[in-house]
């Protein structure tokens, strides 16, 4: 008879209405967040290999450069609770003034980035990260 009574109270309703509400709320918050770092990550990796020639020797183009290292630059707090990405990161910044280590700094970095976004790199050899498609000289 108890819980008859309890179902048939008002408030009962509208407080397991509210409660579920809330709990609905917070759920899809949660997720959000999830799925917009992931789509910022996503976005910040796309950058860099799109204007990855910015960094061959033969570049010619200032909005290449400009792109490839602002997305650098951010990537350091996009990823800022990616520790395999934030050691690549610091690599390749305390060896810049070594240019011969740019290209290892860079596929390292490439490497952490796509581990970290769970996006397969067996097609796709360290090779390609070096030799991008770029406009002819």
């Amino acid at each position: 008879m108890a819980d008859a009574a309890l179902t048939n109270n008002p408030w009962f309703a509208l407080g397991s209405s509210l409660l579920s509400g809330a709990v609905a709320v917070v759920i899809s918050t949660l997720y959000y967040r999830h799925f917009e770092l992931r789509r910022i990550k996503v976005d910040c990796f796309r950058r860099l290999l799109g204007a990855r020639y910015a960094i061959t020797p033969d570049q010619h183009s200032p909005g290449a450069v400009e792109t490839f290292f602002f997305a650098l630059n951010e990537a350091a707090l996009i990823f800022s609770g990616v520790p395999a990405v934030i050691s690549a990161l610091k690599t390749l910044h305390a060896d810049l003034p070594r240019s011969e280590r740019l290209h290892d700094n860079v596929v390292n970095l490439f490497r952490a980035m796509a581990d970290h976004l769970g996006l397969s790199r067996e097609e796709l050899q360290d090779s390609f990260f070096l030799m991008p498609f770029k406009p002819p000289s």
